[in-house]
């Protein structure tokens, strides 16, 4: 674990609030990021990420110190995303049309400022496609594509967030691709 983090960590352990502060301030985006990657809608990715934190903050003391803290924190908003995704299956689903997430924009801000008009809405048409395939995914597939694709986190990274071998994550990105390749290859 990085030293700050660690030093933050042990502050947090001690009743420091500053300190996990610091810590939130450190991940919030990341943890957000991958929340709206995994449940598709900005608010729920929103409540998904003060949850995670908050889940974070009532366990600090189960946080073993030979793991990083930024893999515990992912692998808590995992679980957490995944609960939220779950109750919203249970619940009316949302249409993924009707707005678009202020956090999804980014993803086309850069690409925007060099491309055609053209350009903009053959990105934003895949981007939607993608989304909706990912959708399609089992739980692990989703989550172990979204955390390497998405989030540039190793197999290893991944195992580690998800609690599995390091095979079984490539077995699940693997069929995962497999699946995407399948899905929008029909809808093109």
């Amino acid at each position: 674990m990085p030293d700050n983090d660690s030093r933050l960590l042990h502050n947090a352990r001690n009743g420091d609030r500053n300190a996990f502060g610091k810590l939130v301030k450190k991940y919030q985006q990341k943890v957000l990021y991958l929340a709206f990657d995994l449940v598709n809608d900005y608010d729920t990715a929103r409540d998904v990420a003060q949850d995670s934190f908050i889940r974070a903050y009532t366990r600090l003391n189960q946080f073993e110190d030979r793991a990083m803290f930024s893999t515990w924190l992912y692998r808590i908003t995992v679980n957490t995303a995944l609960d939220a995704c779950r109750k919203k299956k249970r619940e009316a689903l949302q249409s993924l049309d009707d707005s678009m997430p202020e956090i999804e924009k980014s993803y086309y801000d850069a690409e925007e400022m060099s491309a055609t008009p053209g350009q903009i809405v053959e990105n934003k048409e895949m981007y939607a496609r993608l989304r909706e395939a990912l959708e399609d995914l089992t739980e692990n597939q989703k989550t172990a594509t979204v955390l390497k694709y998405f989030h540039q986190k190793t197999s290893g990274e991944i195992a580690e967030i998800m609690g599995c071998a390091e095979s079984t994550v490539r077995i699940h990105i693997h069929r995962a691709l497999g699946n995407l390749r399948k899905k929008i290859a029909f809808d093109v």
